[in-house]
């Protein structure tokens, strides 16, 4: 007589071993169709150089077939909100960031995806940080000076941004909050008419991304004060990180691949594993960097976390500063 308990058992193990092994195979084989990369952003921009960059390094690496599609609006929640509603089977993917992840949720009234519930992260790709730029002809020559000079005239000092609920224009709050001092916060259309009003004497000091302040890195009419990273830079080792000013302050906008949630572990790890493959390769490395980016890479794990930690970071900053975007 068979042993109704040892059966049932066997049974089990089986029937686990059958739901396994398809997931298993599929991620043996993947990918087996193309992919796509949903790029939040218009094309032409930082974001969607970066993607290219690395749709192409897998390409020329492993021959993936990966088609890059740009669905921007609102900031980057557009292109993640369909990133959320699609297929959790490994061939729909993202390039998010910083702002659609850790800021957006936190500044718009309506949004269209849970970050925590909706997406599955593969792998950090880059950090790109912010530069505090000002004119040359200007009395402050340092933070420190900066920070005396917006004490002593409080509510006058200018700090321009490339656009609300951007990087640099929360990154400009944070510093006046650790700073304390109370500045006059401008948002532009972008990185290059804030930094023509900064030149032409509109505003006095601007959070530049990396390109735009390596872009003038040889204009003698701007001073770089500091980066928000925590140590200095290769392309720019001469500008000091503002944390020997303001201790721990670090602020930059990172992106990192994603998938929708539910997608096979598996095929997670391939992501993860290929793609920092590519990381590692000197060509990839150097047109990362030379977009002024610090190339990451790293575990499933690491990526949710710094998510996690600049959500946590960023939320605090956009509900003191009582920011939103109806």
């Amino acid at each position: 007589m068979i042993n109704l308990r040892k059966f049932v058992a066997a049974t089990s193990v089986m029937l686990a071993v059958i739901a396994v092994a398809p997931a298993s195979q599929a991620a043996d084989a993947y990918p087996t169709q193309p992919i796509r990369l949903l790029v939040p952003f218009p094309p032409g921009g930082g974001t969607d150089t970066m993607a290219r960059f690395v749709a192409n390094a897998l390409t020329d690496k492993f021959k993936w077939n990966i088609i890059v599609e740009n669905r921007p609006g609102a900031g980057g929640t557009v292109g993640m909100g369909i990133l959320a509603r699609s297929a959790p089977n490994g061939y729909n993917i993202a390039l998010g960031q910083t702002s659609n992840l850790s800021i957006n949720p936190y500044l718009y009234d309506n949004i269209s995806y849970d970050v925590a519930k909706d997406f599955a992260p593969v792998v950090s790709i880059a950090s790109q940080p912010m530069v505090l730029v000002v004119r040359s002809d200007q009395p402050y020559k340092s933070v420190a000076e900066l920070v005396q000079y917006a004490k002593a005239n409080p509510g006058k000092l200018t700090v321009g941004n490339a656009g609300t609920g951007t990087v640099g224009d929360i990154a400009g709050r944070f510093f006046a909050s650790e700073a304390g001092i109370e500045v006059l916060n401008v948002p532009y259309k972008g990185a290059a008419p804030a930094m023509n009003d900064l030149l032409g004497g509109q505003v006095d000091a601007f959070f530049a991304s990396t390109p735009a302040a390596i872009s003038q890195l040889k204009n003698s009419k701007i001073n770089m004060l500091a980066i928000t990273t925590l140590e200095p830079i290769p392309q720019l080792p001469n500008v000091p990180p503002l944390a020997e000013t303001l201790p721990g302050f670090e602020a930059a906008s990172k992106t990192g691949i994603l998938t929708p949630a539910g997608t096979p572990k598996g095929i997670i790890e391939v992501l993860n594993k290929q793609i920092n493959e590519v990381l590692k390769t000197q060509d990839l490395r150097e047109k990362i960097m030379e977009e002024g980016n610090v190339v990451l890479g790293g575990t499933t794990k690491e990526f949710n976390e710094l998510i996690s930690n600049d959500s946590a970071k960023w939320s605090k900053i956009i509900k003191d500063g009582n920011i939103s975007i109806k």
